[in-house]
């Protein structure tokens, strides 16, 4: 079984035009999420030719973003369409409201809809069902803003081409090329035989690259997560930063590339001093985040931060049984190379204060004696060097299964939520999603990458 139930992919294209019949003419479409570091990408390949026979199961809904700083964009649906909304990281409950109910003051109505204790305590994988009606927006303002920013006022393949554009024509051939962002969404309807849509928001994509190919003529398109024509990843760096912070400096660097910054972590580590020297933003806070133990993402124009550790106790969204239809294949392996540790020893001496700072950790769940992995790192105390071990040794025996599987498409699946593994002999266990690739080609599929889940750490 290789198609799922219909869906719809929604596309809002920004600074320029794609065609108005994309369902017919939709070869395929890709969208993947990463977990940490890796760009989300998408990438959407049409033709010239209609009837290409994916419209029996798929719709395309595009729309086209005027560049006008400011205005935003307006999208008709049904006045009593009940959808399920599958949180993604970056989200909050107000923004989720001004997509759908028109108004981020709204958002009330999806804290009484499901239940909600803490309106500010929202996780990734979580499916919120909300009752719409009436317009939604569909573009959000700085979207708009960024588009005209990175220079999408050209008339050419612009705006008003794409609203008297029609049939054949409009971006079918080159001028397709200046499409500068798109905004996809992913909807599969009657979503567990619910009646409902399930809504996957991909994100907004910044298109890199786009190829022409024939004949016949194909155009693809291909887009990242994180904007070339900001500096956060393309312009080295050389700057102190002096009595700050990690959710500090983070702050400021996603202010510099024109983004928003999710801070997802109890802890906020000071620092009384740290040096960028030549690396671009996006490398010198990865490198900041790694030490600490945390993960940087880049998704929805945001910088998010986030402790991997929170999400493991989430129950799982989903359990994935040997024998499924909805499994098309699957990969389980062992690895035991620089895997598998019984424990973790820091060990730290300062010259200044002459004395050495250790600490041993091992989890409950170690059985019997293994391998120890041994860690040389600067630590201020006995704390900071518990703290230290624990997240080291997770990041390592993390690696010891690797766990990957095709499935029949399914917008829960993004990268960060929970599942459980049954039937599966020795590799039965709670996994977290790594990454997850929706593939529309001939059909919707998913594909992921799971990393397990380890308890006492």
């Amino acid at each position: 079984m290789s198609i799922a139930r219909r869906v719809e992919l929604r596309v809002v294209a920004i600074g320029g035009a794609l065609p108005e019949d994309l369902t017919n003419r939709l070869l395929s479409a890709t969208y993947t999420d990463n977990e940490e570091d890796a760009a989300d990408d998408f990438q959407l390949s049409y033709d010239n030719a209609v009837n290409s026979g994916n419209s029996q199961w798929v719709e395309v809904k595009t729309t086209i973003a005027p560049p006008e700083t400011g205005k935003l964009v307006q999208r008709e649906i049904a006045p009593t369409e009940t959808i399920d909304y599958i949180v993604q990281r970056g989200d909050t409950l107000s923004g989720i409201a001004a997509k759908y109910l028109g108004s981020a003051s709204k958002y009330t109505q999806i804290v009484q809809e499901n239940g909600i204790k803490n309106p500010d305590l929202i996780y990734p994988g979580q499916v919120f069902k909300i009752t719409t009606g009436g317009q939604v927006t569909a573009t959000p303002t700085e979207a708009v803003q960024d588009a005209r920013a990175a220079g999408d006022t050209d008339t050419q393949g612009g705006a008003g081409n794409a609203a008297s554009g029609g049939g054949s024509g409009a971006g079918s051939g080159p001028a397709a090329t200046s499409v500068k962002m798109v905004q996809v969404q992913l909807a599969q309807l009657d979503w567990n035989g619910s009646g409902r849509s399930g809504v996957l928001n991909c994100g907004t994509f910044e298109i890199d690259s786009a190829k022409l190919a024939g004949p016949p003529m194909k155009t693809t398109l291909s887009g990242t997560s994180i904007p070339y024509t900001s500096t956060l990843r393309m312009q080295k760096k050389c700057r102190s930063w002096e009595n700050t912070s990690l959710q500090a400096i983070a702050a400021q660097i996603a202010a510099e590339a024109g983004l928003s910054l999710m801070y997802e972590c109890a802890e906020n580590p000071k620092y009384s001093k740290k040096e960028q020297v030549q690396q671009s933003d996006i490398r010198f806070l990865q490198t900041l985040c790694h030490a600490e133990g945390k993960a940087l993402k880049i998704t929805a124009l945001s910088v998010v931060i986030f402790d991997k550790q929170d999400y493991d106790g989430k129950p799982p969204i989903k359990t994935i049984t040997y024998g499924s239809s909805d499994i098309l294949s699957f990969n389980l392996s062992t690895n035991m190379k620089d895997t598998a540790y019984t424990s973790c020893h820091v060990s730290y001496s300062d010259s200044e204060k002459k004395e050495t700072i250790e600490y041993t950790f091992t989890p409950d769940s170690s059985a019997g004696t293994g391998q120890v992995l041994e860690i040389n790192e600067k630590v201020a105390d006995t704390a900071e060097a518990m703290r230290i071990a624990k997240k080291r040794l997770r990041e390592k025996n993390e690696g010891e299964i690797t766990a990957s599987f095709s499935m029949v498409g399914d917008v829960q699946l993004v990268a960060g939520v929970v599942v459980q593994l049954r039937g599966f002999q020795s590799f039965d266990r709670k996994y977290r999603v790594k990454s997850a690739k929706h593939k529309l080609l001939g059909g919707y599929t998913t594909d992921i990458e799971l990393v397990q889940i380890l308890e006492g750490y």
